[in-house]
């Protein structure tokens, strides 16, 4: 799987040269990140052990959930090569990470409506209030979400407050 995503955005990078240099800026940056994040887990058995742990380890956003999960003491016992975990609230965490997918759909739908400038401020107000972040929290990652695409609607060659309906 790595070496077809290191295919695919390997020819991202060089397709996108064809492109006129703000159409590619985009395209280039992603297929960067991409291929540099293929490498690494390619590589990762080779690296020094500070990066490799840098890159083998997992940090998301349902990491908060990791210490409900329990290693079967049975499978533990009988000696099986995966083990299995048990979870309490699988349900609500497969709930809010389809809201999440939910949102991050809505948020390109309506930003495509109304413009994405308009749309990041609603995005991240739902985002926070589906984790439960602070008031507080919320409201400077809003301002900070208003202040970046206001950032890029300036800095890109596309004007990201404009939609289809405004």
């Amino acid at each position: 799987m790595l070496l077809g995503m290191l295919g695919v955005s390997s020819y991202m990078l060089i397709e996108s040269f064809s492109f006129s240099y703000e159409a590619g800026i985009f395209p280039r940056f992603a297929a960067v990140v991409t291929v540099c994040g293929c490498v690494l887990l390619l590589v990762r058995e080779h690296l020094p052990q500070p990066i490799q742990q840098m890159v083998t380890e997992s940090a998301g956003m349902f990491d908060q959930y990791d210490e409900e999960f329990q290693e079967s003491a049975s499978e533990r016992e009988s000696g099986e090569d995966e083990p299995s975990y048990s979870r309490g609230d699988t349900e609500i965490d497969t709930t809010k990470q389809v809201i999440l997918v939910g949102l991050l759909a809505g948020y390109g739908l309506v930003g495509y409506a109304i413009g994405l400038v308009w749309a990041t401020p609603v995005f991240i107000f739902a985002f926070a209030k589906l984790f439960g972040l602070p008031r507080l929290v919320t409201l400077l990652l809003v301002a900070v979400g208003i202040a970046a695409a206001l950032a890029f609607n300036s800095i890109l060659p596309v004007n990201m407050t404009d939609g289809v309906i405004v």
